[in-house]
């Protein structure tokens, strides 16, 4: 049973938490007026960094529930970026 994450898990789960950094970006394309919205998107880096912790210290033990959150960030990262497009 192994005992650590590999490296090239490692380096897929910093690769999928990437989008972090485009937070400036994110906020300036929410609308000002929209606090609910502005609420969401600031609180996506600290899912993601939770996520990509989580995956990576789960690996080991339980890999198929360190894909599901790899996955999940994925989608999350895709979620995130249409949102301030579908605000009317």
């Amino acid at each position: 049973m192994p005992t650590k994450t590999p490296t090239w898990m490692t380096i897929l789960i910093i690769l999928v938490s990437l989008p972090v950094f485009s937070l400036p970006a994110l906020l300036d394309s929410v609308p000002a007026d929209d606090e609910s919205l502005r609420t969401i998107v600031w609180c996506y880096p600290f899912y993601l960094l939770l996520s990509g912790y989580l995956a990576w210290f789960a690996y080991p033990q339980r890999p198929t529930v360190s894909w599901i959150l790899i996955v999940l960030m994925v989608l999350s990262s895709a979620a995130i970026w249409m949102l301030p497009g579908a605000v009317l």
